[in-house]
């Protein structure tokens, strides 16, 4: 199939029934996951996904809807049905109209052939050699594991006379060991993106929630006070990919509900602290040759020595403030889906790395804190951060001690970025943030000890 000329077929079709505008994502994607639950296989699974997204606009007002599958009769369908949404809404002036065509950029390391020839069998098999390696000690009880990866061909084309196509891949690997010794538990996790295969990977991903698994069966607690805390790259890339994706959101900023609305030009963080969005990087999941409108990929800074340099926006939220996208508008995760409409997002966020080794970090702390491992999520509206510390260690006379049992961290985010001191010079990607570890000067932890 020709996804390039079938997005093309069908954005002509659209216009034919009086849109004014539209866009369409063509796309022809497979996914194979298997999952291990308590050092067993609970599945595995092969999915084939293709299908036409289609969006279009009626004097500003927009419509969507999609279909699984190519055949032209589904497709003609959903094109009805988007063009009858758009009229029966609201006009709104705030819509400018989609990206000009421009030529997309090149970017390298989208697509991994060597993982289009991996099969059901070979998924599986990686599933379990990360599953027994992450098992491989007699503390361990129980394992949870999970790889998957995908592969799609994605076109896009717009009434503007842009049409372009990229393949990607995309690879995940997820373990979980839990230990036991006595009456204490305790378990450690890691995880890995990339859209190339790397047997190192696997291995790495599994030798850390091990050995964390372990390390934590050593416990204290902690008194209620103000620490320092250094981030561990997983910790950073969960706090950030929320606080600084979400936070810089153009939407979210224009409707008041981001903690940076305001804030342009302004310094929010350490003169240590510098970020960008960068959809360029070989091998990042984020990466890509146009976003989910169109737009060429480039990089841009975010912040740049603590001072907020930029939002990130796609057509629509550019056009209000009657600036250029920044090409922010994703179509959904690592492989583009067609079920729904773009928005925005980040793409690669990448912290910009210090000169600090994780041992220069920790030997200067007196008392604080080593957090590993939170699975909250930072207020925007506010830029409150409060987070249950799941795998978190005591740092003491400059040495990483026992994990810390029943605590919690809590800081503002603008308090946290202001806080970074040391910057770490080796990074590591976790959840869609390419960042080093982090150190911030203080923040409150409520601790049981």
């Amino acid at each position: 199939m020709d996804l390039e000329a079938l997005a093309e077929s069908v954005v002509k079709q659209v216009i034919k029934l009086g849109a004014s505008d539209c866009d369409v994502v063509a796309t022809d994607a497979e996914a194979i996951t298997a999952e291990i639950e308590k050092s067993s296989m609970k599945q595995a699974s092969a999915i084939s996904d293709p299908g036409v997204g289609i969006r279009v606009f009626v004097k500003g007002c927009s419509g969507f809807s999609y279909c699984t599958g190519h055949d032209s009769k589904s497709v003609r369908r959903a094109a009805e049905l988007a063009v009858s949404q758009a009229r029966s809404g609201t006009p709104d002036g705030d819509f400018k109209g989609l990206p000009e065509a421009s030529k997309p950029a090149r970017v390298a390391g989208l697509y991994e052939p060597k993982l289009a020839k991996l099969g059901h069998d070979d998924i599986v098999s990686m599933a379990i050699a990360v599953s027994d390696q992450a098992g491989a000690d007699r503390r361990i009880t129980s394992v949870n594991a999970g790889v998957s990866i995908a592969l799609g061909e994605v076109a896009l084309a717009n009434s503007n006379g842009f049409v372009g196509s990229q393949k990607l891949s995309a690879l995940e690997v997820f373990a979980e060991s839990v230990a036991k010794a006595d009456d204490d538990m305790f378990s450690g996790v890691d995880g890995s993106w990339s859209r190339r295969y790397d047997a190192k990977m696997l291995d790495s991903v599994a030798e850390t929630a091990r050995e964390h698994a372990i390390l934590g069966l050593r416990k204290t607690g902690i008194k209620t006070g103000d620490y320092p805390v250094v981030l561990d790259p997983m910790a950073a890339g969960f706090i950030f990919a929320t606080a600084l994706g979400g936070g810089a959101n153009g939407e979210s900023v224009q409707r008041k509900r981001s903690y940076l609305a305001g804030k342009l030009g302004q310094r929010i963080g350490s003169d240590i602290f510098s970020v960008r969005d960068d959809p360029t990087i070989a091998w990042a999941n984020g990466s890509f040759a146009f976003d989910g409108e169109g737009v060429p990929a480039r990089k841009k800074k975010v912040i740049e020595k603590g001072i907020l340099k930029s939002y990130l926006h796609d057509s629509y939220s550019a056009g209000k403030d009657s600036i250029k996208s920044t090409g922010n508008s994703s179509r959904g995760g690592s492989i583009w889906t067609y079920r729904r409409p773009p928005s925005i997002s980040s793409t690669n966020l990448v912290i910009e790395r210090g000169d600090a080794s994780l041992q220069e970090m920790i030997k200067d702390v007196a008392e604080g804190v080593y957090l590993r491992i939170t699975y909250d999520y930072p207020n925007l509206a506010t830029g409150e951060f409060s987070g249950l510390m799941m795998e978190s260690y005591e740092i003491k006379k400059g040495e990483l001690g026992p994990s810390i049992r029943q605590a919690s961290i809590g800081i503002g985010l603008v308090e946290l970025f202001t806080a970074i001191d040391l910057v770490g010079k080796e990074s590591k990607d976790a959840y869609g943030v390419r960042t080093p570890a982090i150190r911030i000067s203080k923040a409150k932890i409520a601790g049981s000890g």
